[in-house]
């Protein structure tokens, strides 16, 4: 299996997901809440760029059907339903709704991503549902990290390198500097784990702003078997919940 990594989406070729199946991390937080989202029974998952598209599609589906969700600067968006923190995703809130969300990274990321033959969101949650859909699939693969505005984010690059070691054994294995890094990165820093997140430049502005018990879920390694990925109708479960 050949790996791509780029470390921040502004390493990203405009042509480069075209042949590839893409896979976008945001550990913090938005692949988290996406999957937390889907296994907490939401319908599907919309994401978009700016405010501005995510209020005309919530309005264009209407209230009882879709959730107006999004961060800015890692906060809630004012007038909208939910953040951005997992926590927020319980059944009770988004079963059977569409959830339409606009995120500082990572909706940025899967927009940059949409070219390649196939777009997956993988984080810590999810991450051996997500090596398993790759390996079934069989094609060379494009991670990308979403990082924190167009910088590099540790927490994304860990993640990106603990699922270029698991891609490892597979037939053929070839892996690009950024894969390498990724992986060197990876075995450096070791097991995930919330207090480890929150060292991070993404994990402490989260908890500096009151948002740091987000960091357990998002440090909880498979604890999830869906795996978000791009249709028309935007992203779905595939897989099953653990």
């Amino acid at each position: 299996m050949n790996v791509r990594a780029r470390l921040s989406p502004m390493g990203l070729g405009e042509d480069e997901p075209r042949g590839r199946v893409a896979v976008v991390i945001d550990v913090i937080r938005a692949s988290t809440t996406i999957v937390t989202a889907l296994d907490a029974g939401a319908r599907r998952v919309l994401p978009v760029e700016s405010t501005g598209d995510a209020k005309a599609r919530s309005e264009a589906l209407g209230p009882a059907r879709a959730l107006l969700c999004g961060e800015r600067g890692g906060r809630p968006i004012p007038g909208f339903d939910l953040g951005n923190s997992p926590l927020e995703f319980t059944r009770e809130r988004v079963e059977d709704r569409d959830i339409v969300i606009t995120t500082s990274n990572g909706t940025r990321a899967l927009a940059r991503s949409r070219g390649a033959e196939a777009v997956l969101v993988a984080c810590l949650v999810n991450l051996e549902a997500v090596r398993e859909e790759l390996v079934r699939r069989g094609r060379p693969v494009l991670v990308v990290c979403a990082g924190r505005g167009g910088r590099v984010g540790l927490d994304d690059v860990w993640c990106a390198g603990l699922l270029v070691e698991r891609l490892r054994e597979t037939e053929s294995f070839e892996a690009d500097d950024g894969a390498r890094v990724a992986l060197e990165t990876a075995r450096g820093l070791g097991a995930p784990s919330a207090e480890a997140l929150a060292a991070t430049e993404a994990g402490a502005a989260l908890v500096r702003i009151g948002f740091g018990t987000d960091l357990e879920r998002c440090a909880s390694l498979d604890a999830s078997g869906t795996v978000p990925t791009l249709t028309g109708e935007g992203l779905v479960a595939a897989g099953a919940a653990a």
